[in-house]
């Protein structure tokens, strides 16, 4: 029992400390690590066992979630990437599998997955707690997002993932308002966030807030042979 609670203990550690890392927003850095991540430590309840804790980060300036879960000896960085293969036929499958899996030969560290119903592609980076550093956590961080570009042009998601990414700002422009902030604060929130000017922030608020009828569902990433 006392090891169990010590265990526990070492993951809520390792929890808050990869949460610090990715608050600790760094100016003048070109590291994804060090922009400015949301960020959310939950756990989860196993009914067979032992429970699970997961550390979430969004960044705004990005239109995917990460995900790091952390187990007994080591952490698993995930990307989810909004490309869901569940509802493809098998030759389209077949096609973009075979494309994953020489990517997965290209990126050592990151590996591409499917998860859920949906079998959504992840990317996932899997790290080793006893020698983790912030530096090794940004080194995979990097690599995971870059092997998510990769994947995107590879696999001709470009319109979309441009798509993913407008959707994104404007669902952030309609939560801000709906949580009471005024146009000015929002506006200048997207230039900070975005480094747009001052104009391109207002006309972006502008065209959200007067047309959110119009917007319709987020979308997702969709693959096209």
């Amino acid at each position: 029992m006392a090891g169990s609670t010590s265990h526990w203990g070492m993951l809520e550690e390792w929890a808050d400390r990869i949460a610090g890392w990715l608050r600790e927003a760094i100016a003048d850095s070109d590291k994804p690590l060090d922009e400015a991540w949301e960020v959310e430590v939950k756990r989860t309840e196993q009914p067979e066992g032992e429970d699970l804790i997961w550390v979430l980060g969004e960044n705004p300036r990005l239109p995917y979630r990460l995900v790091v879960r952390l187990h007994k000896k080591f952490a698993s960085l995930t990307i989810y990437t909004g490309v869901e293969t569940a509802v493809m036929d098998s030759d389209l499958r077949l096609a973009l599998y075979r494309k994953l899996l020489l990517m997965s030969g290209t990126w050592k560290m990151a590996k591409f997955c499917l998860a859920g119903e949906d079998e959504e592609v992840t990317i996932t980076t899997d790290l080793d707690l006893s020698c983790m550093n912030r530096e090794e956590f940004s080194d995979a961080l990097t690599v995971t997002i870059f092997s998510l570009h990769d994947m995107v042009e590879k696999l001709d998601l470009e319109e979309a993932y441009g798509a993913a990414q407008l959707q994104h700002v404007a669902d952030i422009v309609k939560e801000k308002a709906e949580g009471g902030q005024s146009r000015a604060q929002i506006r200048e929130y997207l230039v900070k966030t975005f480094e747009v000017s001052d104009q391109v922030a207002g006309d972006i608020v502008d065209n959200v807030l007067k047309k959110e009828d119009e917007l319709g569902d987020k979308p997702s990433f969709r693959y096209h042979q």
